[in-house]
């Protein structure tokens, strides 16, 4: 256990070196580089744009980071891990006193070997930011409403991880426990008692204090900003199809199924039970129920959006993690119709992992778009194989076996993603760019930006015929001569290098905006082209 818990605690921070990955991973790599070059720590930019989609706190960190160790894609990530760290600490603190101790290290363990929090502790998003401060948070609040006593510092707790979680992501790091608190008071009045000591205590000022202080540098220094990133980024997002993320209701069933592999079957037992068994007498009987309750309000906001991804719903791993690991610890103790689950389930996705691990070095190279490097393919294969073991492990009451090949598949994952950068990652285009610029060239991208040519080249580059999330500083006049269309590419200057980077699809396109003779260079990387005009 000792070994598999150094490995589970660990696991954050392997590979964190590894290219930057488009889309998030790189851009969230860059603004915080150009915040240290430029020294504005208040208005983030993304490739010299003003950028305020998202509040500053996931790209303080990782600037703070670059002041302390260099600019590099393991200073970028190294917050990143810490913080999902600092999420299985959490998980293992909040089981071990609402159910035993062996509960909170298998929440922990099980947490920690998933494969989506696995990833995202490695890729820059602001979803683990938000997950572990809404972890923390929730917990406070919940040894503050279950042990008022403690309410000197589980309530201020409770409001400065919430406040944390606001500059992570906004305004969901209130509406989520807000809407788990009503849910609460709703079904177990016995917490009100709890109540005065979690909504009144310096806490409540220091969120205001801080949440407000943000706000209003903002709005100072970028009129309008309230509404853009209250109104826009908030509420048009959920309610609205602007940003195109659609999604089915059912969509975020199929992201929990995958992300929680290997330990699907188990995650989603424990989130169940405790509503297929509501009133089942016990305190430790409620606190499941409580768990359950935040699992199935963050499913179901998301569920309700008009925009999903796949990281949304990471906030809810914490909680349906624990809720598998009190499982875990107290199997013995189950009923046979509970066992005939975990069997029923883990055997057959066993025997399709096996089945693609067998059948997937055959059939990828054949369906892939792309031709894929082969030791990639094989780690892939492997990592299927791996995953088909642990599943079939569950069912035979081998837990710790079945943790310790997750851990195993989660290296071979990562090995497998290493060995597809090439497919993955702009950083060998960028890295040709860097090493032919010359004063007074120019890059561009056309039609689709790429995040990482900026981490790595330390250049602007402006876009033609894409927008994507720059349409805050596409308002702005003086950006204007950065965004471009076709006619962009026709008139470039031919007194100078102009690098553009488009998905090599377009590349005959291209062709037609230019004279003949003018392409001087072009190189493939992956799906995309690095033309020089």
């Amino acid at each position: 256990m000792k070994l598999l818990l150094a490995l589970v605690l660990s696991s954050p921070f392997w590979g964190l070196g590894h290219p930057l990955w488009e889309t998030d991973d790189a851009r969230y790599a860059e603004v915080p580089r150009e915040m240290v070059e430029l020294g504005d720590w208040l208005t983030p930019r993304l490739d010299y744009f003003e950028y305020v989609e998202k509040p500053p706190l996931i790209y303080w960190l990782p600037a703070l980071s670059y002041k302390l160790f260099g600019v590099s894609e393991a200073a970028a990530r190294l917050p990143n891990a810490l913080l999902a760290l600092a999420g299985l600490l959490g998980v293992w603190w909040l089981g071990s006193w609402l159910f035993s101790p062996s509960a909170g290290r298998w929440g922990a363990i099980l947490l920690g070997t998933c494969f989506q929090y696995f990833l995202l502790g490695r890729l820059l998003t602001p979803d683990m930011a938000l997950s572990v401060f809404l972890l923390w948070a929730s917990a406070a609040a919940l040894r503050c409403l279950k042990r008022p006593e403690d309410a000197r510092w589980a309530g201020p707790l409770a409001w400065v991880c919430m406040a944390l979680a606001f500059l992570s992501k906004g305004l969901i790091a209130v509406l989520l426990p807000g809407l788990w608190l009503v849910l609460l008071l709703a079904f177990f009045p016995d917490l009100r008692r709890g109540l005065q000591g979690l909504l009144l205590n310096w806490g409540v000022p220091a969120f205001i204090l801080i949440v407000g202080a943000w706000f209003a540098a903002m709005e100072r220094r970028h009129p309008g900003f309230f509404h853009f990133f209250v109104v826009e980024q908030h509420f048009q997002r959920y309610l609205t199809p602007k940003y195109s993320r659609p999604g089915p209701w059912y969509y975020f069933f199929g992201v929990n199924a995958a992300g929680t592999l290997p330990w699907m079957p188990l995650f989603w037992a424990g989130a169940a039970l405790p509503f297929i068994r509501w009133r089942e007498p016990g305190e430790a009987s409620a606190s499941r129920r409580q768990l359950a309750l935040w699992v199935a309000a963050v499913f179901g906001f998301f569920s309700a959006s008009s925009s999903k991804l796949p990281t949304y719903i990471l906030p809810l791993f914490a909680h349906q993690a624990l809720l598998a690991g009190d499982l875990l610890a107290r199997l013995s103790e189950e009923e046979g119709a509970l066992r005939k689950w975990l069997r029923g389930c883990s055997l057959p996705l066993a025997a399709v992992f096996a089945l693609a691990a067998l059948a997937g070095p055959l059939l990828a190279p054949r369906l892939a778009p792309l031709p894929l490097p082969p030791a990639a393919l094989w780690a892939a294969s492997a990592f299927a194989m791996l995953q088909a073991l642990a599943l079939a492990s569950l069912p035979l009451r081998a837990p710790l076996k079945a943790a310790f090949l997750a851990c195993a598949a989660n290296a071979l994952a990562l090995a497998a993603a290493h060995g597809a950068s090439p497919l993955l990652s702009a950083k060998a285009l960028a890295l040709d760019i860097a090493a032919r610029f010359s004063p007074g060239d120019r890059i561009y991208c056309y039609d689709k930006y790429l995040h990482g040519i900026a981490f790595y080249v330390r250049r602007p580059v402006d876009v033609v015929n894409w927008v994507g999330e720059l349409h805050y500083a596409k308002r702005d006049p003086k950006y204007a001569g950065r965004f471009g269309d076709d006619d962009t590419l026709r008139t470039l200057d031919p007194g100078r290098t102009n690098f553009v980077v488009l998905d090599a699809k377009l590349f005959e396109h291209l062709k037609t905006l230019r004279p003949p003779g003018s392409l001087r260079r072009a190189a493939p990387y992956g799906s995309w082209i690095l033309v020089e005009i």
